[in-house]
């Protein structure tokens, strides 16, 4: 049996204003394609499918759309569970349409989808709360998959602990979810290979700053022994960097399709494709992670001069790739060499300033003194913009209003 596990779509998320639609059209082609050419039999999406509980129309037409491509017309198994960026009701929604094709989609932990599929296809024959066996024409054996979409307190109906000591309640949250995997497992024996999908954070799991956090001072934190359950593979969501938890080689975080942040510039991102032997052999599954060769880098530069970054931002080898350009010298950049910066390079999303000013110039010294609308004057001017009267009267606005706020008024 041949499993894909990706996750952290986050379809319709941009970056700092920037879209980045074309790109996650990019990375579904991508992995249908990897799914065909691996001859997968079931596709595991381990949550935050889109962005946020509300998407852009466009982002929904993606998903459904490459949802559609992965099946191959009923054929192989697709398994959605949300995550915490994504709305329970939304993901589950389109379950009467989404069982025609083999596609099972879950919005809740502990939810029961019930039997259903495609004659000939994928189909779910046994379920239970938080699990369901696939049997497939593809597949010599069903395989059981345990679901374990974002399980939050609210989300599970429940309160874990009593206590409020962040240690007394990621005890008992662990606790939970490894007792919510072992009475699933339990629930659906008699089958062969165990999948667990979940979207949870892992204790010492390696973040970015692109993940929204779930856990409140530590508190929704599962520790890695909650995985050693005897399943044949665990695929978890939330961690947009690729890890294995814990060493586990059959415990992995996919990792997001994207860089969805400068702190993983430079991050190579995979999709996760794994062999699992037939119940009857005591072989090891195989885990191979695959390369993504979609999206745009994301590239941080710290030049040493106006000039060097100019020339970068020219070169061509420079242009498909999205920028955080940090410029170290002693005076600010100009306006004009901003807008010269970003006219050279369409990807520039920062552009940042770090030196120490020099003394003043006598020149510098004499304008420091001079009034605040003269100065302002003054800068127009060397901006090349027109001081107009509507200018300098809005401009006196906010100074008058930025006073107030600083007085308390």
């Amino acid at each position: 049996m041949r499993v894909l596990h990706t996750s952290d779509w986050h379809l319709g998320r941009t970056l700092e204003g920037r879209q980045r639609l074309p790109e996650q059209e990019q990375f579904l082609d991508q992995l249908c394609a990897i799914a065909s050419s691996e001859d997968v039999d079931i596709v595991i999406v381990a949550g935050d499918v889109f962005d946020s509980s509300n998407p852009p129309a466009a982002a929904e037409e993606l998903y459904y759309d490459g949802l559609e491509r992965l099946s191959a017309g009923g054929k192989r198994g697709v398994v959605v569970i949300a995550g915490n960026h994504d709305s329970p009701e939304r993901i589950r929604a389109a379950n009467p349409l989404a069982a025609k094709h083999g596609i099972s989609l879950v919005g809740y932990p502990g939810e029961d989808l019930g039997p259903g599929g495609p004659d000939g296809g994928a189909r779910r024959i046994r379920t239970g709360p938080g699990w369901m066996e696939i049997a497939s024409p593809r597949m010599e054996e069903t395989v059981l998959v345990v679901t374990l979409a974002y399980p939050s307190e609210a989300r599970l109906n429940e309160v874990l602990s009593e206590s409020l000591a962040d240690r007394s309640l990621q005890a008992a949250y662990s606790d939970r979810i490894a007792d919510l995997i072992q009475r699933c497992l339990t629930s659906g024996a008699g089958c062969g290979p165990k999948i667990v999908a979940g979207h949870l954070f892992t204790a010492g799991g390696r973040e970015s700053d692109s993940e929204r956090q779930i856990q409140l001072g530590g508190a929704f934190v599962v520790h890695p022994q909650a995985f050693a359950c005897g399943a044949n593979y665990v695929a978890l969501g939330h961690l947009h960097r690729p890890q294995a938890v814990s060493d586990m080689e059959i415990c992995r975080y996919s990792g997001s399709p994207l860089s969805y942040s400068f702190s993983e510039a430079g991050q190579q991102k995979e999709v996760v494709v794994v062999d699992i032997p037939a119940s009857r052999t005591a072989a090891q599954p195989l885990v191979k992670p695959i390369r993504l060769t979609c999206g745009k880098p994301l590239k941080k530069w710290a030049p040493r001069t106006y000039e060097e970054a100019l020339v970068w931002c020219e070169d061509p080898r420079n242009r498909d790739s999205w920028v955080d350009l940090e410029i170290v010298r002693d005076q600010p950049l100009s306006a004009s060499e901003v807008s010269a910066l970003r006219s050279a390079h369409p990807g520039i999303v920062n552009i940042r300033w770090r030196g120490t000013l020099k003394p003043l110039s006598g020149e510098e010294k004499r304008i420091s003194e001079m009034p605040l609308i003269e100065r302002f004057k003054l800068f127009c001017q060397r901006a090349g913009a027109e001081a107009s009267q509507e200018l300098l009267d809005l401009f006196l606005e906010l100074i008058s209003e930025d006073r107030k706020e600083e007085s308390g008024e």
